[in-house]
């Protein structure tokens, strides 16, 4: 096939992640001479619309999940808000495909967005998570997984080839029949040589109620550490803003380029390990604290193989102190490998094959 002329990206909006992932994605099909449109809903429509003003935008319907925030009942909601979900991917489908054959798009991205698809043009999902780490419902969750990515022509993986790959087994799956591609590592930071003048930087992300479970938790943890310059960022839109401490500033949001220079200019950033902030961490070789959303498997599964690999140590929400910041002297950090980066040398064979 030809290279695409209009692209429709369109990330799921959970957290943050899925959509400040793409926005390389983005950049590449437009630096290439591509029209780029988006689609999404809450907040990831909110930050691709800040990052990309000038780019026509298509508003698909809530993809907000409720948690919530005790083991068991955490999946079993999850599970129970399922048929609720597919009718919205049935709903967005369908504006997916009007707008398609109205703009004339020939390639569709879906970031684990399952509505984001076609049956009449190529369409293909950015996924790292080819099987779920759920306790008792992980082959379950992983069978309906793979269902809906083997309807799409390919997925593409954000991991390299190497024998170290970030994303570990979670990318693995015997179940996925359709072709998988290893893109590289996406990340919309890069590494800036500038002072450590940040003791620390925490950026909170993920569902409510869990988000701002943690934010008043580190927030008790920062304030009895007068002597640390502390910068944290919420993560959060159309909410009220928090008044400065004497040693903890606070943000909202920042677009990529200001949250760039401060994850720079920090010595140490405490955040979820979520498998965004993992790529993003690994592109900017910073030391990091993980403290998992509680009960997400993959998250608790990410930040116990980089502890044990010796790369950043991590806690449980319910057990975090700030004493276990003093760990960190004990781990390597991440180290940077521009060659490992999105795009990879083959990745336009990718699209032309």
């Amino acid at each position: 096939m030809a290279f695409p002329t209009h692209v429709l990206v369109a990330p799921l909006n959970w957290g943050l992640g899925h959509a400040s992932r793409c926005i390389p994605i983005i950049n590449y099909f437009l630096e290439q001479g591509a029209n780029v449109s988006i689609a999404s809903d809450g907040a990831a429509l909110e930050l691709l619309k800040g990052e990309f003003p000038n780019l026509n935008s298509l508003e698909l319907n809530s993809s907000q999940v409720v948690y919530s925030s005790s083991g068991f009942f955490f999946y079993l909601k999850l599970i129970l808000q399922g048929h609720g979900l597919k009718e919205r991917a049935k709903k967005d489908e369908i504006l997916i495909e009007s707008y398609t054959e109205k703009n004339h798009v020939d390639l569709i991205i879906s970031d684990h967005r399952f509505g984001a698809f076609s049956k009449t043009i190529k369409s293909v999902i950015i996924s790292h998570q080819l099987q779920f780490k759920a306790g008792l419902f992980s082959r379950a969750s992983s069978f309906l997984n793979a269902k809906y990515h083997n309807r799409y022509d390919e997925v593409w993986i954000p991991d390299t080839e190497v024998t170290f790959d970030l994303s570990g087994v979670l990318s693995h799956s015997e179940q996925v029949k359709v072709p998988t591609r290893r893109i590289g590592v996406l990340s919309r930071f890069s590494k800036i040589e500038s002072p450590e003048d940040i003791d620390y930087l925490a950026v909170i992300s993920g569902p409510e109620p869990l988000r701002t479970s943690l934010e008043k938790c580190l927030i008790k943890a920062f304030q009895v550490l007068p002597d640390k310059k502390t910068v944290i960022v919420r993560g959060v839109y159309n909410a009220e803003s928090l008044n400065d401490l004497p040693n903890i500033s606070f943000y909202n949001h920042l677009k990529s380029e200001e949250l760039n220079a401060l994850i720079c200019r920090s010595k140490l950033v405490v955040c979820r390990s979520g498998y965004s902030s993992v790529m993003d961490l690994a592109c900017l070789g910073k030391k990091a604290f993980f403290i998992p959303t509680p009960h997400q498997g993959e998250q608790e599964y990410l930040a116990k193989r980089l502890e044990n690999l010796g790369i950043a140590p991590f806690s449980d929400q319910e057990d975090f102190k700030v004493s276990d910041l003093e760990k960190i002297s004990q781990y390597s950090g991440f180290k940077t490998d521009e060659r490992l980066r999105f795009p990879l040398q083959t990745f336009r064979r990718t699209l032309e094959g």
